[in-house]
């Protein structure tokens, strides 16, 4: 009876014990001890929405550059599954991130990464399965990159055209990371506009490049196409554009600066000095007048140089320091420029930047009598001696609202003034340069057979 007794109670106190582990808050993970949950890292633009996983990928390595913000999250699946942000939050006890010494433990945020270098972005979950997970995205932050000529330097000339010596054509390459790599290609060509159609080879962009020469064919192939090395040199432009590459096939591309490098002159003493000249914003019919004087270092004239129309001058003078030229516009006395100073160096030529001459006056204008009969218009003479008056530009107004009815022939204006009453006249005009003279304007008052200018007077509103 015992024993019979013993048996039915551990079969109700085996069911009863059954039944206490199907309940309660411990059921869901109790039945769910053949799942898995998994982890993964997005690093995507910090102003994406949603749910990252549709549009983007998790990486083992995210490349970037400086100063970059992201929104980096963590996305769980269960068995496989994609978990929401609310679900997912129910199969795990912790969560901790780790990136640049900080420690983050929130699924999402936010990060600006200020410095080139490579990072580990660590994530540790501890799920509810008693299981640590651990994932790692290896983030390398790009550092700024940039190509700058240095040898030989810009403007360089005095090349031996046909000297077997090599000329080496050296820069500096920086941003270059250890996970990246870097190809330089050459470029030359002996026209600026084309130089960037015409490449040489590529080569290591750690390592300085070098050109055999002669740079230049024999002197007789020259001579038959009239280009005479006693008398001119010949130009070389040259530029580099550097590949950066990484393994995820990004690329950057830079582009440097460009250098020109020139041959010596050839049997003779004398060197030539080229002076480029042009007048900005210049609209007149008749050409400039321009005089150009050359001084040694002692003020001694070297050469007094005349010519209309000027855009080029070319010269040949004895090598030397401490040249001053001074330009000057005779004829269109607005036009004004700084003089130079240069050094001649011994069979050379010596090409200047462009010199620009430039009208920063404004126009006059003055009426030319006080008083003048109602029947006809008062005129004003409008002068410029420099750009010209740019007619569309001339602005006039009665009392500020009234229209005013005028013409212009160079070089006087005229005005029509209705005979019936007093009148302030405001004018103002402008040249092809931009200069626009100071806001004025003239009482124009009726008297009997006459109109009477009373100014100017100065105002601070410019008329539109």
């Amino acid at each position: 009876m015992n024993q019979r007794f013993n048996r039915i109670l551990a079969t109700v106190l085996a069911a009863s014990a059954f039944t206490l582990t199907s309940c309660g808050d411990e059921a869901t993970f109790s039945n769910l001890e053949k799942n898995t949950l998994t982890q993964e890292i997005y690093v995507v633009p910090e102003t994406i929405t949603g749910p990252v996983h549709i549009f983007f990928s998790p990486k083992k390595e995210i490349y970037l550059n400086v100063n970059d913000s992201k929104k980096i999250q963590a996305v769980f699946r269960l068995n496989g599954e994609i978990l929401d942000a609310d679900e997912a939050v129910n199969y795990y006890h912790s969560l901790l991130w780790k990136i640049e010494n900080k420690k983050i433990n929130i699924p999402t945020f936010r990060h600006t990464f200020q410095n080139p270098g490579e990072y580990n972005c660590i994530l540790q979950t501890v799920d509810k399965f008693g299981d640590t997970l651990t994932d790692t995205t290896i983030i390398y932050v790009n550092s700024p990159s940039s190509i700058t000529l240095t040898s030989p330097r810009d403007g360089y000339n005095q090349i031996d055209p046909f000297s077997e010596e090599e000329i080496n054509l050296k820069w500096d390459a920086i941003g270059i990371d250890p996970w990246e790599t870097a190809e330089c290609t050459v470029y030359g060509s002996n026209k600026k506009d084309m130089l960037w159609n015409k490449p040489l080879g590529t080569s290591d962009c750690n390592e300085k490049t070098t050109i055999v020469g002669p740079i230049v064919p024999s002197r007789d192939t020259l001579e038959s196409y009239g280009i005479h090395l006693e008398e001119e040199s010949i130009t070389f432009y040259w530029g580099v554009i550097m590949t950066i590459s990484n393994s995820n096939g990004d690329q950057t591309v830079d582009t440097s600066n460009i250098f020109q490098f020139s041959t010596r002159l050839i049997d003779t003493d004398s060197s030539i000095l080229n002076i480029p000249i042009e007048y900005k914003s210049f609209s007149e019919i008749a050409p400039p007048d321009t005089r150009i004087t050359i001084k040694d270092a002692s003020g001694n004239t070297l050469k007094e140089l005349y010519g209309q129309n000027h855009s080029f001058t070319s010269t040949k003078l004895a090598p030397q320091t401490g040249v001053t030229i001074y330009l000057e516009e005779l004829y269109y006395d607005e036009y004004k420029t700084d003089s130079l100073k240069v050094d001649i160096p011994e069979h050379t030529v010596v090409n200047l930047d462009t010199v620009y001459f430039e009208d920063n006056i404004a126009p006059t204008v003055w009426p030319t009598n006080m008083e003048f009969p109602v029947y006809a218009p008062i005129e004003f003479a409008v002068m410029d001696k420099g750009s010209g008056i740019n007619a569309s530009l001339i602005s006039l107004h009665y009392d500020e609202t009234d229209p005013v009815n005028f013409s212009y022939q160079e070089p006087v204006l005229f005005v029509m003034v209705p005979n019936n009453k007093q009148r302030r006249l405001y004018i103002q005009i402008s040249d092809y340069a931009g200069n626009t003279t100071i806001p004025v304007f003239w009482n124009v008052t009726p008297k009997k057979d006459k109109f009477v200018l009373d100014g100017p007077y100065f105002y601070e509103k410019e008329l539109e």
